[in-house]
């Protein structure tokens, strides 16, 4: 049975997750964490004065607060009904924020808007991850970045052989997918390795390409060890996190996979 996913099951999903969204992003330890640590690393690559970034799968619209406060004009793409009701509750994007309902696959954006784009988590649901990429590249302007976060490959399969999952951990690596479920909903994704993603960018007109893990600990701790170390210590986690991901040899191994690039400005 194939996990590629669809607008639909994606759509059906995020849709049963959005009342329990942002809950669960601030009391669970490993989303909590790996939330921080991605967006201290996107905020890095971010232009330094006011500019317009889109954010694809804006979801409840954390990101899009963040990037409101740095003074970051925002396009959210969100085709979640259920998520963006979450959204529209928010006081701090009434101003400076513009909702698009359509996946990103259908949201008309214009080429060369955008001072960025960032797809944080929301890439693996695309049907065509390469057809999608080339469009984040389209609508920012020459020399400006685009950054995605991922699901790695190489992290998932460390998971399902400690859970004693072989068969299943060859069969995701074959299909290169996994499926996420919430609720009794289930979606597939696709899943990257670094060499993967890295090179999706440069086919797509993206130069000064760069990649690190995030959560890197969670491959070596199982899910349970790394919650339990992130509670007992989260700032002592973050540090050790800090300096796993300066070592290019360990991002694959990280849970997720930051990966970035900007638009060439030939």
């Amino acid at each position: 049975m194939s996990h590629r996913p669809t607008a639909a099951e994606a759509v059906a999903l995020y849709d049963a997750f959005a009342r329990d969204y942002d809950h669960r992003f601030d009391t669970e330890p490993m989303r909590r964490i790996y939330e921080r640590l991605a967006w201290e690393r996107v905020a890095a690559l971010l232009p330094a004065a006011p500019g317009r970034v889109v954010d694809v799968g804006c979801g409840t619209g954390r990101n899009a607060e963040r990037l409101r406060a740095l003074g970051h004009a925002v396009v959210g793409i969100e085709p979640s009904p259920e998520m963006r009701a979450v959204l529209a509750d928010k006081p701090a994007l009434a101003e400076g924020f513009t909702l698009r309902p359509e996946t990103m696959e259908d949201a008309p954006l214009p080429e060369a808007g955008a001072d960025a784009v960032l797809a944080m988590g929301s890439l693996q649901y695309a049907a065509d991850p390469r057809m999608a990429v080339a469009r984040f590249v389209r609508w920012v302007r020459p020399g400006a970045p685009v950054c995605v976060l991922v699901d790695s490959s190489v992290a998932l399969t460390f998971e399902l052989l400690r859970l004693g999952r072989g068969d299943e951990a060859l069969v995701r690596l074959e299909e290169g997918c996994g499926v996420f479920v919430h609720a009794g909903r289930r979606s597939g994704v696709h899943l990257f390795d670094a060499g993967g993603i890295t090179a999706l960018l440069r086919e797509a007109g993206l130069a000064r390409v760069g990649a690190c893990g995030i959560l890197i600990s969670a491959s070596a701790q199982g899910r349970e060890g790394c919650a339990a170390a992130i509670r007992a210590d989260e700032e002592g986690v973050l540090a050790l996190e800090r300096r796993l991901q300066a070592v290019p040899a360990l991002t694959d191994a990280g849970k997720h996979i930051l990966a970035w690039g900007y638009r060439d400005p030939a």
